[in-house]
């Protein structure tokens, strides 16, 4: 191509790639909503009846100098995405379909058949909640390449509330018994989950997308999410006579990380970018820190039930507490509670 060629197609660009080349996931997902920042320079197509625009800087505390410079970790659009919830799903559906014909659920001990009923089957309401609270979130994140990851992680929240109630409806025809009519109360009343009702709730109305990010993703699931699913549900399943439940976990737990990552790069670059970011997001982490270490903490009578403890409670959180303190500490902030 001559080089006046290659100077128009360069002038051409939309978007400026993170490498020399642009990606498919930059192509599908950088300026597919324009902003005045970028190139609606008339103004917001659609702004509300007050005039306010598709975003708004006010919706958090977070100053970015370009929030289109940001990149998810994990590159995902649409398609790759769906690719991947549905490999997820056939997973657990030859889980359960193998599980069923081999006869495994006999297997279940009695006790363990209780804790699914009551805590596994109520553990769908903080999932959902949680879904509801990256709705908003994602809605108003100040550029689409930052709300796409938001968008992906609302819908796996989904996807794990509905996993948890088809798992029971299985799990009800081949029980002889087996019921989750206790799920709702045991959320609602368990003094196990009360801290957690209370952190969503409060995640419910909180009104900035940045602090409703850090507090789902910096403290919520590392420090709460990690130690009930994975040290509890998981182990827990495996010295029980559970197959199924560890394999929709571990769908879960890969779900937990690309999204964990996604936000720890934002936090990374949103500091490098803006230095007082830094300050505000130690300020959300002293505040949603100690609650969600109430909320795990709250969990520790579970450890008790079963009749085959694989892990005791202090141990499980002093692990999920060690992983969460260098996550933090990576980031160059601290833990205001955890040692």
């Amino acid at each position: 191509m001559p080089a006046s060629g290659r100077a128009n197609a360069l002038a051409f660009r939309y978007l400026k790639p993170a490498g020399r080349r642009a990606t498919q996931y930059e192509e599908l997902t950088l300026h597919t909503q324009w902003s005045p920042k970028t190139f609606a320079t008339q103004g917001w197509f659609s702004p509300d009846s007050k005039g306010r625009g598709v975003w708004d800087e006010s919706s958090t505390r977070l100053k970015a100098s370009d929030w289109w410079g940001y990149r998810d970790p994990s590159q995902q659009w649409f398609r790759p995405y769906v690719e991947l919830q549905t490999k997820s799903e056939q997973a657990i559906e030859l889980a359960i379909r193998g599980a069923r014909r081999a006869g495994l659920f006999a297997g279940l001990s009695r006790g363990w058949a209780r804790i699914l009923a009551d805590y596994y089957s109520a553990y769908r309401f903080p999932e959902y909640g949680i879904f509801l609270a990256l709705c908003y979130a994602q809605r108003e994140a100040l550029s689409d390449v930052v709300g796409t990851p938001l968008v992906f992680q609302s819908l796996d929240k989904v996807r794990h509330s509905q996993a948890i109630a088809l798992c029971m409806m299985e799990l009800e025809e081949m029980i002889p018994g087996f019921t989750d009519q206790r799920a709702r109360p045991v959320w609602m009343e368990d003094p196990v989950y009360q801290p957690s009702r209370e952190y969503v709730e409060l995640l419910l109305a909180c009104r900035d997308w940045g602090e409703i990010l850090v507090a789902i993703n910096l403290a919520y699931e590392p420090l709460v999410a990690g130690l009930i699913t994975r040290e509890f549900f998981v182990r827990g399943a495996a010295h029980n006579g559970d197959p199924v439940t560890p394999v929709i976990l571990e769908t879960v737990a890969a779900d937990r990380e690309r999204n964990m990552a996604a936000s720890i790069e934002l936090v990374r670059f949103l500091i490098a970018d803006t230095a007082a970011n830094r300050g505000v997001v130690q300020d959300w982490l002293s505040v949603w820190e100690p609650r969600a270490l109430r909320a795990a903490q709250a969990f520790a009578p579970l450890f008790d039930v079963p009749e085959r403890k694989p892990i005791g409670f202090d141990q499980a959180a002093a692990t999920v507490a060690g992983e969460y303190a260098d996550m933090i500490r990576n980031l160059k902030l601290q833990t205001p509670t955890v040692g």
